[in-house]
């Protein structure tokens, strides 16, 4: 946590949100949608201080759901009506941390293409097209997403297996699955001799899994934060120049 609250009270953060807030005082909310009642016509300034500000909170908001997802590990609640088991529960919230953990280079790309003012489509930003924009190149941003990068590679082959291929293959977590497979226990929790012996087996199972997994996340995140710091220096010395060169 301790990187976490360095980034998200930045210099960075701070200003960008004060910025948008001064633009939009006393602007309605449109209800149940994004933006405001009476849009209003804004001019280049305002438009780089909130496009900016949406992008940066997107960044931040995936920063503090990638340190939401290590309590979400052990927060499954037993239901008689649930139909999900355990291990699907587990499974799912360690695929949607790998999945959102390297999501962070996306979400990056977006807000450094708003903050240095490229104009590139949201659709057409991706690493190549920001970091070998001129604007970028010339600063440390390059060097230092190198180094967030490395970080993440060791997860990106875990997301892609993920996201185009199949679920995410560990044998700890596949034998808990089974463990708490409904089919598999339903036979075996019949046999009251042995019941005591299984479910006191797979509870230790679960807990020394997921509490290695939540070192592992927690070490990742802010190993992950500690690289972001840097970046949001160099984003921060650029939005004031370009805040300065729009006035």
């Amino acid at each position: 946590m301790i990187n976490l609250n360095k980034l998200l009270t930045h210099d960075f953060i701070i200003e960008s949100i004060k910025d948008g807030n001064s633009i939009t005082k006393g602007l309605k909310p449109k209800k149940g949608d994004y933006g405001f009642e009476d849009e209003p016509i804004l001019n280049e300034y305002e438009f780089y201080v909130l496009n900016n500000e949406f992008y940066l909170i997107h960044l931040c908001e995936l920063c503090k759901q990638l340190e939401n997802a290590v309590e979400l590990l052990s927060n499954f609640r037993y239901n008689s009506k649930n139909c999900i088991s355990r291990g699907d529960h587990l499974t799912y919230n360690i695929e949607n941390y790998f999945i959102r953990l390297t999501s962070l280079s996306d979400r990056i790309f977006q807000v450094i293409n708003s903050t240095f003012h490229l104009g590139v489509d949201e659709r057409d930003v991706n690493e190549k097209v920001i970091l070998n924009n001129f604007k970028v190149s010339r600063t440390n941003l390059p060097k230092h997403y190198n180094s967030l990068r490395k970080t993440l590679c060791n997860y990106t082959g875990e997301r892609n297996v993920i996201v185009h291929k199949h679920s995410h293959m560990d044998k700890q977590l596949r034998n808990i699955q089974m463990l708490y497979n409904e089919f598999i226990t339903k036979e075996i929790l019949k046999d009251e001799t042995f019941t005591n012996h299984y479910v006191e087996h797979r509870k230790n199972q679960l807990k020394k899994f997921i509490a290695e997994k939540k070192i592992e996340f927690e070490n990742t995140n802010e190993l992950c934060f500690e690289k972001l710091i840097p970046i949001f220096d160099e984003m921060y010395k650029q939005y004031i120049k370009v805040k300065q060169d729009l006035k």
